[in-house]
């Protein structure tokens, strides 16, 4: 054996746990990059632009959510009844608006696109509440029986759901959420105005009466 192979040989013995993880990250960054990603339906400008929302469309102050369906604290700002609260009492003059933000997980996509299936039913906000509950859980069949159980034309909104119908619309709303610097979920704009996290009714009351007086 000659030296350069026992040079070879030590070098092996002594760094092989970093030659295997670095072999593996080469590995996966490869196959990442060979296996082409899923596409998906394009979706028109004017649906990229169209957004579920409460209230009047033309109120002097409009609320922006960005949310995850996935996301603890969206659930218990939701189930917690504050926009109800706003809504009542700014009748008329607020415009609240759902927008997706669903960076959790594979599943918190899956879910936004499904509840943008259900938009095309006029069942968004049902869907959007059942979401909250998640009696399921957010795989495929999950997602399916919900639509059943708000009794949606099953077949039309299997197949959106299949073939990833609004994913591009889910990932448009997340970039306008970038565009402004929101990572975290719920956040909101009032009137451009960021809130991070979910704010208690008074707090969202005294903005919006301050943002009237403007």
């Amino acid at each position: 054996m000659n030296k350069l192979t026992i040079k070879c040989k030590a070098f092996w013995e002594n760094n092989k746990p970093v030659i295997v993880v670095v072999g593996l990250i080469l590995f996966l960054a490869l196959g990442a990059f060979l296996i082409p990603k899923k596409q998906y339906p394009p979706v028109s400008a004017e649906r990229l632009a169209t957004d579920p929302y409460l209230g009047s469309e033309n109120a002097p102050v409009t609320i922006i959510e960005y949310a995850d369906f996935a996301c603890s604290g969206c659930k218990l700002w939701h189930n917690a009844g504050v926009l109800e609260e706003i809504l009542e009492q700014f009748d008329g003059q607020v415009k609240y608006v759902w927008r997706d933000n669903a960076h959790i997980s594979s599943a918190s996509r899956a879910a936004a696109n499904a509840a943008q299936c259900a938009y095309d039913q006029g069942k968004f906000w049902d869907y959007h509440d059942i979401l909250f509950e998640n009696p399921i859980g957010f795989s495929d069949e999950g997602l399916k029986s919900y639509a059943l159980m708000l009794d949606m034309d099953a077949e039309k909104f299997n197949t959106c759901v299949d073939q990833g119908l609004y994913m591009d619309k889910v990932v448009h709303s997340m970039n306008l959420a970038g565009e402004h610097g929101l990572s975290q979920t719920p956040s909101f704009l009032v009137n451009e105005v960021i809130i991070i996290g979910p704010p208690a009714t008074s707090y969202l009351a005294d903005l919006i009466s301050k943002l009237m007086e403007e």
